[in-house]
């Protein structure tokens, strides 16, 4: 599932950012699925990692590839909140033909009104005035 920066931008407040956040389930046959689909991406570093790499605790694996214009972060849980806490009221949008979820505007709210740093603050207060005006930065 697409969270931070991004989520936030599907939802209408754009800003610059320099990675992809994604809150993955666990359970180990998702995490094989993951740690495939990763082997062809940039270099394929990402093809060290091993299911027992992720486990539940706060915080991210960061994925940095050189050939990609940007980097990715993997989360089993952010904020005490797991996949299967939020993927319930997840958005969906369809890219070539797959479904991907991305964090409702709740669940953003929840999560960047919680944070210590600034911008976090500053997407969840847009968050919320994009609830109260969907075209509030048309």
């Amino acid at each position: 599932m697409v969270v931070g920066d991004v989520a936030v931008a599907l939802h209408g407040y754009v800003r610059l950012t320099e990675d992809v956040d994604l809150l993955v389930s666990s359970e180990l046959g998702n995490l094989e699925c993951l740690l495939a689909a990763l082997k062809h991406f940039g270099e394929g570093y990402a093809s060290e990692l091993q299911p027992s790499d992720f486990h539940d605790a706060e915080g991210a694996i960061r994925i940095v590839e050189e050939t990609e214009s940007c980097h990715v972060d993997l989360f089993t849980c952010m904020s005490g909140r797991r996949y299967e806490d939020v993927v319930g009221d997840a958005e969906i949008f369809t890219l070539n033909g797959l479904e991907v979820r991305y964090a409702s505007n709740d669940a953003l709210i929840a999560w960047k009104e919680k944070s210590v740093r600034d911008k976090d603050r500053l997407d969840a207060l847009a968050l919320r005035r994009l609830q109260e005006n969907p075209r509030a930065f048309d």
